[in-house]
């Protein structure tokens, strides 16, 4: 019958092309095997496939359901698409208090998109109270993490004082870390930060560095910047 997650990474190389030729068709097939060998790993992969028409028809549902499915074998990434689904009402009906739960779910299971997305729960009061702090130390967590909006996010409440006191040096200092990952919001205010003298000395000469940063990134010219973030959620 084969390795489980032999045959799952057999899927993953046809759908990135790793050793063989790209093909969709080949990798949802694959995924779908391991689905049926119960691995979590490709059911969530199979949900995605359907999410985005991957070697499949488009069925939103479907992405539903197998997301779904494995949260409930123990995916904190299929926990978190789970409650995007609910939140945005994808193949399913919009529910905030279920995506709040959810977002919740996948954070306690320390994914550090779920954190972000916890904290934007917080932040805009879907699904819960709306509380401005408890977002700030979401996006200081999902931030500590790596998580590029979570640190944009970070920069933006210190520069807004939001749920934080306002710190116009601190706002600067993870504007750039989340520039330097890639966050194209990052690299916008960071150019804004050096050309209004935003918690840093005012220097032209960076600002223009950064927003020629910001015109490569939207003309998809700069290989080395990219949105890490995949789902948004």
């Amino acid at each position: 019958m084969g390795d489980v997650d032999g045959i799952l990474q057999v899927g993953y190389c046809y759908r990135n092309g790793i050793g063989v030729e790209r093909d969709e068709c080949k990798a949802f097939i694959y995924y779908q095997k391991s689905v049926e060998m119960g691995n979590t790993d490709g059911t969530f992969a199979l949900g995605h496939c359907y999410r985005e028409g991957i070697g499949v028809e488009k069925d939103e549902h479907k992405a539903f359901i197998y997301y779904l499915k494995s949260a409930e074998m123990g995916s904190a990434d299929g926990t978190l698409q789970v409650g995007i689904c609910y939140k945005k009402g994808i193949g399913v009906e919009k529910d905030e208090h279920k995506a709040f739960i959810y977002c919740q779910k996948s954070a306690e299971m320390g994914n550090a998109i779920g954190i972000f997305a916890l904290g934007e729960c917080y932040r805009n009061g879907i699904g819960v109270e709306k509380s401005e702090h408890k977002a700030f130390i979401c996006y200081q967590l999902s931030a500590e993490m790596g998580n590029a909006d979570g640190i944009y996010n970070v920069g933006y409440c210190y520069r807004h004082g939001i749920g934080v006191q306002k710190d116009e040096l601190k706002a600067f200092i993870y504007f750039k870390k989340s520039a330097e990952v890639g966050n194209a919001d990052g690299i916008s205010e960071v150019a804004e930060c050096y050309r209004n003298g935003i918690g840093v000395i005012r220097d032209l000469h960076k600002a223009n560095y950064w927003y020629q940063r910001e015109k490569d990134l939207a003309s998809g010219s700069d290989a080395n910047i990219k949105n890490l973030q995949k789902y948004q959620c």
